[in-house]
């Protein structure tokens, strides 16, 4: 199975699969080791135990990751068709848990066009607002400023995203930056919420 990119649609439910898998494969060797050091010693009690209970550190690492990746899963398809539908040629992120320092908030989708980015989410938990500036201030801390605005409503979010993406983006004085060679505006900001994104 390919590994999908964060931000695309399937990308949670994958993750939290692979996290799993990840935990229960470095907890299965140090296991092993404990049974197969007490089979040939006949005895818990030697230095094979002591290897196997510091090589299960990391194995619970990955069990804490795998809870985290379990509290969150992928959107609902007809949310993913309708959002693809009405953002057009605009780039889309979907499944994004944004992580800051007092709070975690999930946005089902994020839809760039220009100096505008509009988002949704569908969990009660996650102050839109909040959210919103969360994403704000990030951005301009990498000297981009954009209008965003998150919504908790999903059809207001469709019609929001119809209309950004059926008028020519606002024309955004851009040279290009050095940390992102290659990239458009649009693509550097999709890389920018990605990275503070689980």
């Amino acid at each position: 199975m390919k590994k999908l990119q964060k931000g695309t649609y399937g990308y949670l439910n994958q993750n939290k699969k692979r996290a799993w898998l990840k935990a229960f494969l470095m907890l299965l060797g140090p296991f092993i080791l404990l049974i197969a050091g007490w089979a040939v010693n006949g005895t818990r009690l030697n230095v094979v135990t002591v290897i196997a209970v510091v090589l299960c550190l990391p194995g619970c690492n990955q069990i804490v990751h795998a809870i985290v990746s379990s509290r969150y899963h992928s959107i609902d398809r007809t949310l993913y068709e309708e959002t693809e539908e009405a953002r057009g040629a605009c780039p889309a992120l979907y499944e994004n848990v944004l992580t800051s320092y007092e709070e975690t908030y999930y946005i089902d989708c994020l839809v760039v066009s220009g100096r505008d980015v509009a988002g949704y989410t569908s969990d009660p938990k996650t102050d839109a607002n909040r959210a919103g500036e969360h994403v704000k201030k990030t951005l301009k801390a990498n000297s981009y400023k954009q209008n965003v605005k998150i919504f908790t409503e999903k059809k207001a979010f469709l019609e929001r995203v119809s209309v950004i993406a059926g008028h020519t983006p606002e024309e955004v004085p851009f040279k290009g930056d050095d940390r992102y060679p290659g990239l458009s505006r649009d693509e550097i900001i999709q890389s920018l919420i990605t990275a503070i994104s689980l």
